[in-house]
């Protein structure tokens, strides 16, 4: 088992203006949390500082460093992992804000935005990419996760059969995505 203690999700929650309402175990040991936040950029702050903790996982690394083999360039590695995450989990809606960690999200194969952008970020910064977690919307209502590359940021979404690169609204339009008020 590994990710960060209960006392430090609470001490990175009060860091971001954000609450523990609840935690629980998972299956597998770990722990997912109940969190409020004042606001979205609040919670995404919060994401990107356990996300931080996340790459140090051995498990989580291994995953990253199997998935990215054999790659030709730094290039090759963001978007084999990018298309791990995005074609790997099923996006789900949640009834209730939880926070899973990365590992539990890749095992269980379910995630919702800002769990899958949290995943993508941690297996990216275990292989050493600058990487994070950017918002949507306005007021912002969706997680993606991009990565520097060139001098700029560079789209990873998650969520939807986007391309490396490619910003998550244009990817809706394209692919007709009209339902999603997250990517509108």
């Amino acid at each position: 088992m590994f990710g960060p203690s209960v006392e430090q999700v609470r001490a990175l929650a009060r860091k971001h203006r954000c609450s523990v309402v609840e935690t629980y175990a998972l299956p597998d040991g770990e722990r997912a949390y109940f969190l409020e936040c004042r606001s979205h950029r609040d919670k995404v702050r919060l994401l990107d500082d356990l996300a931080a903790i996340d790459a140090f996982d051995p498990a989580l690394r291994r995953l990253a460093e199997q998935i990215a083999a054999g790659a030709a360039s730094r290039l090759e590695q963001i978007e084999r992992l990018h298309a791990f995450v995005r074609d790997h989990v099923v996006h789900t809606d949640e009834p209730i804000e939880t926070f899973s960690p990365p590992m539990w999200v890749l095992q269980s194969r379910i995630g919702d935005c800002d769990d899958t952008a949290r995943a993508l970020v941690a297996l990216l910064r275990a292989l050493g990419h600058t990487a994070r977690l950017a918002t949507l919307g306005d007021p912002p209502s969706h997680v993606a996760a991009q990565v520097e590359l060139g001098g700029g940021w560079y789209w990873l979404e998650t969520t939807i059969a986007a391309h490396p690169g490619e910003h998550p609204l244009d990817a809706a339009a394209r692919l007709g995505i009209a339902t999603r008020p997250d990517l509108r």
